[in-house]
């Protein structure tokens, strides 16, 4: 089953493809970089602004709807690899702490600021469901 991410390259995929433009032209159109619009077609990154996102679906041509569906799907994937992110962390901090000494009197450690903001990303994502 494909992932958020691999669902928002596809259709960054589509968009690209439909426009007929290579990596090069669009970069130089987006004053971007080839290498930074492959990884977002590839699914290897997914941009933490929703506005390259958009400006790369204006270029190629996408309709009001389209932008809409791609919105969407940026915040899923957007949430999705934070989710990740903060997983990978809490597991690193959780190998640390279990080699740290017990003490009763440690305060509770607050959440990362990641956790944070993929909570007001996922809330924001069941409002537009």
């Amino acid at each position: 089953m494909a992932t958020e991410t691999e669902r928002f390259a596809k259709l960054m995929r589509g968009f690209k493809e439909r426009s007929g433009r290579s990596y090069g032209t669009l970069a130089k159109r987006l004053h971007s970089s080839n290498s930074t619009l492959h990884r977002y077609c590839s699914g290897a990154a997914v941009p933490t602004d929703y506005a390259p996102v958009e400006r790369f679906a204006r270029v190629c041509g996408a309709s009001a709807d389209e932008l809409l569906a791609l919105h969407r799907q940026w915040l899923l994937a957007l949430v999705e690899r934070r989710r990740g992110a903060a997983e990978g962390q809490a597991s690193a901090s959780g190998a640390a702490n279990s080699a740290a000494p017990r003490g009763g009197d440690a305060a509770p450690e607050a959440p990362p600021a990641s956790a944070v903001v993929v909570a007001g990303l996922s809330a924001e994502v069941r409002r537009m469901a």
